[in-house]
């Protein structure tokens, strides 16, 4: 499904069980009846599509919205019975086929459709937790904050925030989230690593501006990856890292962590890079957040890079045209003259771009270094080709033949997240959105170079789960990201690529069989990880077991990391609407993230208590 950037109503059930919920107390409570009779008939008018008293926009026809959202939801079994019929070797099952016209785009590497449990808003829904009564609670408030394990309170509607101008007409993919799977219906599950982080700051660029972000923008694992761990770092290729602890969601449940993390690389010892820039100098990007920010992160780049090193750039708008040939970084006068000439005008013809681009990196093809495209675009494509399916299959060929994509985002407004994700994916790449100034540093002075060396090409997880152990499993993120579990050792099948520092963070909710205890000995499952070298082409796979006894039960027990990882990932599915989150209270969010961030020396960490904090202030 494609959402536009225009806020999505939430939840309009919750306002109309709270404002009954106020009528009742203010009658009980010996409120004049005046009071009471008003709180009922602004209830009544919701439930008609009408607004209320306090002017909150229903948005349509609220009876017929609560129809279609109690048909949309999948009772457990049923759903189970429906993946079963769709798979007959049990593997990862799907949802129903989408509605014509909200279908996510085409994914050209040929694996999206097999994801765990994946169910589409207004498609099909997990059966998750009862919907809590709602009414008037002690404890409801900001200020009785305990953090993330306190009590249960009660959770306030959303309420819609206004448009922001510069926000709109932007294009997201809503892929859905997954449900739980029955490990005695299909204990696998597998997909393909990922290591972007666009969405978070695609995220923070929408909270710094005092809107909540649509539901569609917000992927978890995007949000999780944005943040570093303590994992265990391997002298060459991939490690895994497994620990656990209790569960936000549900306090029966476990949460797992599955962490990969990638061999570091020195930055004296990596090979010299081929680096083609393709930048978007359309009209589009004639704002003070687009072309010249694209300038600032060039500049900030190429005191990074080494002398020997090759810069070329080509600029696209109406047509394309090469602004600088290859050139050694020993000449930076030449390369920042010709970056300091770009200049926004015309229409967006990004496949004439991206041909130029190419052909131009190939050109210069380094047979003993490091050979990259990095586009600079707000995503935007309105003339030559603009299909996202047809230029994914353009660039494929291209990283097939080992020159890589990175795809950088840029301003929001007419912006569109789905293109630019979607062609890291194919290129074999990473996609990352850059919002401020800060963001611009952080990525392109302090991490781009040092992970520019691919570490592991075509990368994919398996995890088996104990079927005598587990119950039942759900992953959280990875949505578009699946791999079919017979397609796990099928290495034609394309991946993930990871570079030197990269990780990875994958979050699975676990139910544990009834009468099984934490403190039994014995494995919950298995993990598998599997790829490629780079350089012999070797396969290699490498496999971790998940002891019981690596997973906490109890929170102040668990690591540092492992809490910081928890809440990210339980913001992120607060933010993307997921009722499985329903009962998470983002007030005791805050109050934890803030107590990891006084125990940790992190930016990062700060920041996202800062995050927290304004989206405490948007949802109450």
């Amino acid at each position: 499904m494609t959402h536009t950037s225009a806020t999505i109503p939430r939840r309009r059930r919750r306002l109309l069980a709270l404002l009954f919920a106020l009528a009742l107390l203010a009658s009980a409570c010996g409120t004049d009846d005046d009071t009471a009779s008003d709180l009922a008939d602004d209830a009544r008018s919701l439930d008609r599509g009408e607004e209320t008293s306090d002017s909150v926009e229903a948005g349509g026809d609220a009876e017929s919205d609560l129809d279609d959202a109690e048909g949309s939801m999948v009772d457990g079994d049923e759903a189970e019975e429906e993946g079963a019929d769709l798979e007959s070797d049990g593997e990862s099952r799907f949802a129903p086929a989408p509605t014509p016209g909200l279908a996510a785009p085409p994914d050209v590497r040929g694996s999206a459709d097999a994801i765990d449990g994946l169910t589409l808003d207004g498609v099909a829904r997990a059966e998750a937790s009862e919907e809590p009564t709602l009414g008037l609670a002690d404890g409801a408030g900001e200020d009785d904050a305990e953090g993330l394990f306190a009590p249960p309170a009660i959770q306030p509607p959303d309420l819609e925030e206004p448009a922001n101008p510069r926000l709109e007409d932007n294009r997201f993919t809503d892929y859905g989230y997954r449900r739980f799977i029955a490990t005695d219906a299909d204990p696998f599950s597998t997909f393909a690593l990922d290591v972007d982080t666009g969405s978070y700051t695609v995220t923070r660029r929408w909270l710094d501006e005092g809107v909540a972000p649509p539901p569609a923008a917000v992927r978890v694992e995007e949000l999780v990856n944005f943040f570093d761990y303590d994992y265990e770092v391997p002298r060459r290729g991939l490690e895994i890292s497994v620990d656990g602890g209790p569960s936000p969601f549900d306090e029966d449940n476990l949460l797992v962590r599955i962490g990969v993390q990638a061999e570091v690389i020195a930055d004296t010892e990596r090979p010299p890079v081929n680096l083609t820039f393709i930048v978007d100098t359309s009209g589009s990007m004639d704002r003070d957040d687009r072309l010249g920010l694209v300038k600032d992160s060039l500049e900030l780049l190429i005191g990074e890079l080494h002398d020997d090193d090759t810069v070329a750039i080509v600029v696209y708008s109406d047509r394309s045209g090469t602004v600088l040939e290859p050139t050694r970084v020993s000449e930076s006068r030449r390369i920042r003259e010709a970056i300091d000439s770009l200049r926004p005008g015309g229409s967006t013809n990004l496949e004439s771009g991206l041909r130029e681009g190419y052909a131009l990196a190939a050109s210069a093809f380094r047979r003993d270094g490091i050979n990259r495209v990095i586009i600079a675009s707000d995503g935007v494509a309105n003339a030559g080709i603009t299909d996202e399916v047809e230029l994914s299959r353009f660039i494929r060929g291209y990283a097939d033949e080992g020159i890589q994509l990175v795809t950088v985002g840029y301003g929001m407004g007419n912006f569109n997240d789905t293109l630019m994700e979607q062609l890291a994916d194919n290129g074999d790449g990473f996609y990352a959105y850059v919002d401020t100034e800060d963001e611009a540093e952080r990525l392109f002075q302090d991490e781009l170079t040092s992970t520019l060396v691919t570490a592991a090409i075509d990368a994919k997880i398996q995890v088996e789960f104990d079927t005598d152990i587990v119950d039942e499993y759900r992953l959280i993120g990875f949505e578009n990201r699946g791999v079919l579990d017979s397609e796990f050792r099928n290495d034609r099948v394309d991946a993930g690529e990871l570079g030197a520092g990269h990780q990875v963070t994958a979050m699975y909710e676990v139910t544990l069989r009834r009468g099984v205890s934490l403190d039994d000995r014995g494995d919950i499952g298995e993990v598998f990880l599997r790829w490629q070298d780079p350089a012999s082409g070797e396969v290699i796979e490498i496999d971790e077991d998940i002891d019981l006894r690596d997973v906490e039960p109890d929170w102040n027990d668990t690591a540092l990391d492992f809490q910081l990882a928890t809440v990210v990932t339980a913001f992120a599915e607060v933010l993307r609407d997921n009722p499985y989150a329903d009962d998470v209270r983002l007030s005791n969010l805050h109050v934890e993230a803030g107590r990891v961030a006084d125990r940790l020396d992190d930016d990062k960490v700060d920041e996202l208590v800062d995050l927290l904090a304004i989206a405490l202030d948007l949802y109450w």
